[in-house]
């Protein structure tokens, strides 16, 4: 979740398929040892 000013607080992702895709890599072999997610906020 995002909160900006004006809009409020709105869901936010990256699709990272079509970005590796651009990028010439195998997006399953990437993506395949990632199990977990954390965003830190310092």
């Amino acid at each position: 979740m995002a909160d900006y000013e004006g809009i409020g607080e709105i869901e936010e992702y990256i699709d990272l398929l079509p970005i590796l895709e651009n990028l010439h890599m195998d997006a399953d072999k990437f993506l395949q040892p990632i199990t977990k997610v954390s965003v830190k906020n310092d």
